[in-house]
């Protein structure tokens, strides 16, 4: 037993340094994002209806991989619920990013957005579970190399924020 949990050990420090060494040498476009994350001292900002609200969300953590190119990175969103993930891909030829998620049991969305130099990303996307016509703009800012601010604001069909928003500040883990 010993022998088999030193080998995953080894195996598991072996990944993670070819990850990093990945993320330091490629030109995936999405490179900054690749390790694991966590919200900033659990910090999460939210108005569903109502009211602004500041909450703290515990034990979120977020798992972030090129898959097999440098256009690509999966999200995979575990610890507190809802669980999801997302997918985007970068379109060179056109420079655009294609993005699609899933969380929870309806929460399933489609969008498409820039990813700027600074690897900031910036995406217009529409969720199945939110009114026809409306829409979201994310903005995945860096703020140092081991954080970034993460902002998503509803839009009416008319292009007016409706209110509704989230967001919090990550942090690596790894």
């Amino acid at each position: 037993m010993k022998n088999t949990s030193t080998r995953i050990t080894f195996l598991l420090l072996l990944s993670f340094s070819t990850l990093i060494g990945y993320a330091q040498h490629s030109k995936n476009p999405f490179k900054k994002f690749i390790g694991e994350w966590t919200l900033k001292d659990d910090n999460w900002s939210q108005n569903w209806g109502g009211k602004d609200e500041h909450i703290k969300i515990p034990n979120h953590h977020t798992i972030c991989r090129a898959i097999n190119t440098d256009n690509s990175l999966l999200a995979v969103i575990d610890g507190a619920p809802p669980h999801g993930h997302i997918f985007w891909s970068y379109n060179p030829v056109k420079k655009e990013v294609d993005h699609l998620s899933s969380f929870g049991t309806s929460r399933a969305g489609v969008g498409k957005g820039t990813v700027n130099e600074n690897g900031d990303v910036y995406l217009k996307i529409a969720f199945a579970d939110e009114p026809e016509g409306t829409y979201r703009r994310y903005s995945y800012k860096w703020i140092s190399e081991n954080e970034y601010e993460l902002k998503s604001v509803q839009y009416d069909a008319n292009d007016k924020p409706t209110g509704f928003f989230y967001g919090g500040v990550f942090v690596r883990i790894k």
